[in-house]
C-alpha cells in the first residue's frame, strides 16, 4: 500500500511504498518496510514502459524506478487492523520531500529526501490486494500561491468602478 505524489503522468511520479512483509513477484524481491521512490519512464504515443518488476523492487533502483530512501527490517511492515498517521510535506520550491509515519505517538519513520525532479503534480493512493483499507482525514495546507490572471484584475477594476458609479449616483439622488 502507499501513495503517489508529484504525479505528472503515468511515467513521472514519486511513490511512497509500504510492504507488509517480504514478498516476491515477477522475479523480483521486495523487502518488508517502507521506501520512497521516483519513477521517470519513457512515454510515446500513449505507451508507458513501467514494468511490474520496476514497481515491485523496493531495496535498490531498478529500471526507471530510483529508490531514494528505505526503512526496511523484519518489524517495519504495516500490521492488519492498525491505524497509522501519515504526514507528507512536498516542498516544490526546495525540492524537498518529508514523510512521517506514526502509530499513535510513536514515530515509525521520519525521512527527508532532496529531489527536485518534479515541481508539483497530483496525489493518489494505491492498494495491492488489501480489500479493507480505509483512508480518512485529509487536509492540504500551503501549496503554490495562485497568481491572478490579468483578466481577474480587469474584472476587479470594472467591479470597483461600477460600485463607485452606483455610490455617486445614490449620493446625487439623495
Amino acid at each position: 500500500m502507499g501513495f503517489v505524489f508529484g504525479y505528472q503522468n503515468s511515467s513521472n511520479f514519486y511513490l511512497f511504498d509500504w510492504k507488509q512483509g517480504a514478498q516476491t513477484n515477477a522475479g523480483r524481491a521486495a523487502a518488508e518496510g517502507m521506501a520512497i521512490k521516483r519513477y521517470t519512464g519513457t512515454t510515446g504515443a500513449g505507451l508507458v514502459d513501467l514494468s511490474i518488476a520496476e514497481f515491485w523492487k523496493n531495496q535498490v533502483s531498478f529500471g526507471d524506478m530510483a529508490v531514494l530512501a528505505t526503512n526496511h527490517g523484519s518489524t517495519k511492515g504495516w500490521a492488519d487492523n492498525t491505524l497509522y498517521n501519515f504526514h507528507l510535506d512536498f516542498n516544490l520550491v526546495a525540492g524537498e520531500i518529508h514523510v512521517i509515519v506514526k502509530q499513535g505517538a510513536t514515530v515509525l519513520w521520519d525521512q527527508t529526501v532532496n529531489d527536485p525532479t518534479f515541481g508539483g503534480g497530483q496525489f493518489g493512493f494505491y492498494n495491492n490486494s488489501q480489500q479493507n483499507v480505509r483512508y480518512a482525514g485529509f487536509t492540504q495546507t500551503g501549496g503554490v500561491p495562485v497568481i491572478p490572471e490579468p483578466e481577474t484584475y480587469a474584472l476587479m477594476a470594472a467591479g470597483l468602478g461600477l460600485m463607485g458609479w452606483v455610490a455617486r449616483r445614490r449620493k446625487r439622488a439623495g
